[in-house]
């Protein structure tokens, strides 16, 4: 049986990666590329994007709004729209393990 390792944001906790990975699929599943996400899911997809490897890099000036890209292969991924307007993609997945690649 599989280890359990919590995901505990400020906003919502879960009691394993799986739930957190199934919570945040359904979130992007329900918007299509080029949408904002909505002001309840931005609460608690903030708090995740803080658990990004990569986060300090990515975050740059801070974040102005999130949105839905289209990855490849018709897939999509949460973006954060920053307050200098870049935009920086980023995988929930990599969020909730918080590892790399």
């Amino acid at each position: 049986m599989a280890r359990r390792k919590p995901v505990v944001l400020e906003t919502i906790s879960f009691d394993n990666q799986s739930l957190a990975h199934t919570f945040f699929q359904e979130m992007l599943q329900r918007y299509v590329p080029g949408e904002l996400v909505s002001p309840e899911d931005t609460i608690h997809l903030a708090e995740l994007f803080k658990r990004h490897p990569s986060y300090p890099a990515k975050v740059g000036p801070g974040v102005n709004y999130f949105e839905v890209m289209p990855e490849k292969f018709g897939s999509q991924c949460f973006c954060a729209v920053l307050k200098d307007g870049t935009k920086e993609g980023f995988s929930y997945k990599k969020c909730v393990t918080q590892k790399g690649n």
